[in-house]
């Protein structure tokens, strides 16, 4: 098959500077992005979804992080 791929930019926690809370800061933050992305990305109705319609949901929820407006 062809699977959808989609972009999900996340700053790389791995390169944040400053000090240890700081940067355990970085990888809650991006943690939380991914997880809140996934969690739309989980609630999206699948089975009434053509693939460009889905398609456009994966590509707005790396955008912005949020799912069908």
């Amino acid at each position: 098959g062809h699977p959808m791929t989609a972009l999900w930019a996340v700053p790389d926690p791995a390169k944040a500077s400053g000090t240890e809370a700081e940067q355990h800061l970085a990888f809650a933050e991006a943690y939380r992005m991914l997880s809140n992305r996934i969690a739309v990305f989980t609630n999206l109705p699948m089975g009434s979804l053509d693939k460009l319609a889905l398609q456009q949901h994966l590509d707005e929820i790396g955008r912005d992080g949020s799912g069908p407006n």
